[in-house]
């Protein structure tokens, strides 16, 4: 999934590229992590190197991973960042994704089992805030990957479900104070997090939620 990405993606960027922009020549890098732990927390790097896990306590969203899945985390807002150039100053000159929406992250389950798919906006800030804007990030990554037919195909023959996260201060959260070893206790503790009506989402087979606490 990660090569069909990087390969798909970079084809349809420079095919939708402005009408003053060459062809975007320079390698396509994209970033990845794999995690397997029970329960582990992630955040926004914005743009800066090192791991997306977090100590307990010190991330934005919590995975809550009961079959220990090892999945693939893709830090796509950074790939989409990556087709840029910037003046001397700093200041972006040329774009060749923009108006193009970048959620921070693509999971998905490597094992044979591909039970998910994964699309996770996360924020520092109030989730009141975030309706809007998070929302109308998933939707429109969801119609970017599903108008690619190769890309399509997977998620939709092979992945068990496609789940569309919005993660900020406010939402549904659980921060247990133990550790893995309860961690089925924990599991069966956390609430249920809250669904986002999105006929536009749903009708291309995804359902996404307002939660930090991601239950798998």
């Amino acid at each position: 999934m990660k090569e069909l990405i990087k390969s798909e993606l970079f084809k349809y960027i420079n095919s939708h590229r402005s009408g003053n922009l060459e062809e975007w020549k320079n390698p396509v890098i994209v970033l990845t992590e794999v995690i397997s732990d029970s329960i582990f927390e992630i955040a926004d790097l914005r743009g800066e190197s090192g791991s997306i896990k977090r100590e307990n306590g010190k991330g934005e969203a919590t995975y809550y991973n009961s079959k220990n899945l090892a999945l693939c985390f893709i830090r796509f807002e950074d790939f989409i960042n990556q087709f840029r150039k910037y003046d001397a100053s700093g200041k972006i000159e040329k774009d060749w994704t923009k108006g193009l929406s970048r959620p921070d992250y693509i999971a998905y389950d490597t094992g044979d089992g591909k039970d998910f798919f994964i699309i996770h906006e996360l924020s520092s800030g109030v989730i009141g805030n975030k309706h809007k804007d998070g929302k109308l990030q998933l939707l429109n990554t969801v119609r970017l990957l599903t108008s690619q037919k190769s890309i399509n195909d997977v998620l939709q023959n092979d992945f068990k479900e496609r789940l569309c996260f919005l993660s900020a201060r406010g939402c549904v959260e659980y921060t247990p104070n133990g550790n893995a070893d309860s961690f089925m206790e924990i599991y069966k503790q956390l609430p249920d997090p809250l669904p986002i009506n999105n006929k536009l989402i749903e009708k291309r087979n995804f359902k996404a939620f307002e939660t930090k606490a991601i239950k798998l």
